[in-house]
C-alpha cells in the first residue's frame, strides 16, 4: 500500500475501511494499455465494479472511458470529469425515460432489447444515434454458467 501502514489506517477511521492504492490502479491501467500497443483500443471502465469518485476522476485522468448501465452512474461520470463521448450507457431493464435522460446528456446509447429499440425509433425516428447490443447465441467457452452468447444469456 505504497509504505503506507494498513493498521495505522484502521487505527484513525476503524473497520470496515476500505482502502485503494491509485499507484497501483495506475499501474495496473498502463499494463492493460501497454499489451495493446499494436493496435486502436479505448479502454473503457466498468463503472458497475465500483462507482468510488475518487477512482473514477484517476482513471479518467489516466485516459480510460466509462462503461455504465444506470443514469446514476452517467451522472457520477460526469461529476467525475468524464466528457460525453466518453461514457457508454449500456442499461438492462431500464425505462425508455432513462434512456432519454442519458441522450439528452449527450452520452453514447448502447440498446439490447428490441421492445426498447422501437420505442426509441418512434421517438426519434433515426435522428439520434445510437448502438446496438446483439446476442449472437454463439456457445462460447467451456462453462455454460459463465459462458456468453448463448440464447439463454442475457449478455451479447
Amino acid at each position: 500500500m505504497g509504505g503506507i501502514d494498513v493498521l495505522e489506517i484502521t487505527k484513525k477511521y476503524g473497520t470496515p475501511v476500505y482502502v485503494y492504492d491509485a499507484d497501483k490502479i495506475t499501474a495496473q491501467y498502463k499494463r492493460l494499455i501497454n499489451a495493446f500497443t499494436d493496435v486502436n483500443v479505448k479502454i473503457r471502465y466498468a463503472c458497475k465494479a465500483l462507482t468510488n469518485q475518487n477512482i473514477l476522476t484517476i482513471l479518467k485522468n489516466l485516459g480510460s472511458g466509462l462503461d455504465t448501465v444506470s443514469i446514476e452512474e452517467v451522472q457520477l461520470g460526469l461529476k467525475a470529469g468524464y466528457s460525453p463521448d466518453e461514457i457508454i450507457f449500456t442499461p438492462n431493464g431500464v425505462s425508455i425515460a432513462e434512456i432519454n435522460e442519458a441522450l439528452a446528456l449527450g452520452v453514447n446509447i448502447n440498446i439490447d432489447n428490441i421492445s426498447i429499440l422501437e420505442q426509441f425509433g418512434n421517438i426519434h425516428g433515426g435522428k439520434a444515434p445510437i448502438c446496438i447490443r446483439l446476442n449472437p447465441h454463439i456457445m462460447a467457452g467451456g462453462n455454460y454458467q459463465i459462458s456468453t452468447g448463448h440464447i439463454d444469456s442475457k449478455f451479447g
